[in-house]
């Protein structure tokens, strides 16, 4: 409740200029990392992560093999996402909800073919293995209503594996964007490191058309080094709705303005989030 009452100034100050703010909510399961409240993590498998933890999130050395989550932890998860989607909307102020099942965390965990070693109903083919996501986004709509914009960011690739493919390849794509059209979502994140590029082998279609094909009714956001202006308009040829910035609005908070005039977006540097991740306006105080 404190954190939730805290965000009131931002949204705040979001409504009085006129915008509208949405809610990303997530559960970093066996990613997460300097964590003093923990001696542990959990996620669905007793599987150790690949790679390294992030230095300037606090993190140091390899991930520790996390604890497998018994079903009342689940349980437990799912809950916990909708009690935060609840708070973010009527105490918080947020104008939406979007949940975080990308980037190799907790829902995408349950996800991945090689992290989810379970031989439960959370388990095996990759219908079976989006079942978390489906039952926090059924979850999330019932705790929020119908009024209120839900969307589900999803990915291939990870924080600690950019380059993973989903196994089943464009048929599993198709089993996946149908089941989130058909979960009360009014809206999927589509990101990829690079969102233009086909997303199996080197031809095809985008993560981005396969979602459009597949979700024709939902909104689609793409991410994904589409701060340049000319991807970003193939994305959105290939059936984005939308355009979402990371790195490239942190580089240019003014991004819309400088391709309106035709100015080159400026390069992400990523001392901005050096040593340690927290953002320092004063970076950008040369651009409003």
């Amino acid at each position: 409740m404190t954190q939730a009452l805290a965000w009131q100034k931002v949204t705040g100050a979001v409504h009085a200029a006129g915008g509208k703010t949405a809610a990303q909510l997530m559960h970093a399961g066996a990613l997460s990392q300097a964590n003093r409240f923990r001696d542990e993590t959990v996620g669905l498998s007793a599987v150790q992560p690949k790679g390294k933890q992030m230095a300037f999130y606090r993190g140091d050395g390899v991930y520790p093999v996390p604890r497998a989550m018994s079903e009342a932890e689940i349980a437990e998860a799912i809950d916990g996402f909708a009690r935060a989607a609840k708070l973010a909307v009527e105490v918080a102020g947020f104008d939406g909800i979007e949940i975080h099942g990308a980037n190799g965390y907790l829902l995408d965990q349950f996800f991945t073919d090689y992290a989810n070693r379970r031989e439960d109903a959370w388990g095996g083919a990759i219908g079976q293995r989006l079942r978390l996501s489906l039952e926090v986004a059924r979850a999330v709509r019932a705790a929020v209503g119908d009024a209120v914009p839900v969307g589900m960011r999803i990915s291939q690739g990870k924080v600690n594996d950019y380059t993973h493919k989903w196994a089943e390849g464009a048929d599993g794509a198709a089993t996946v964007f149908g089941l989130l059209a058909g979960a009360g979502l009014d809206y999927i994140h589509v990101t990829e490191f690079e969102a233009w590029r086909p997303a199996f082998g080197d031809t095809g279609p985008s993560l981005v058309g396969l979602a459009r094909r597949h979700a024709p009714e939902l909104t689609i956001i793409a991410n994904g080094g589409l701060h340049d202006p000319l991807r970003a308009a193939q994305v959105l040829g290939d059936g984005a709705d939308l355009i979402a910035l990371g790195r490239g609005a942190l580089a240019n908070p003014a991004w819309p303005l400088r391709v309106g005039a035709g100015e080159p977006p400026r390069v992400f540097d990523a001392g901005l989030l050096a040593p340690l991740g927290d953002i320092k306006p004063r970076e950008l105080e040369d651009e409003g």
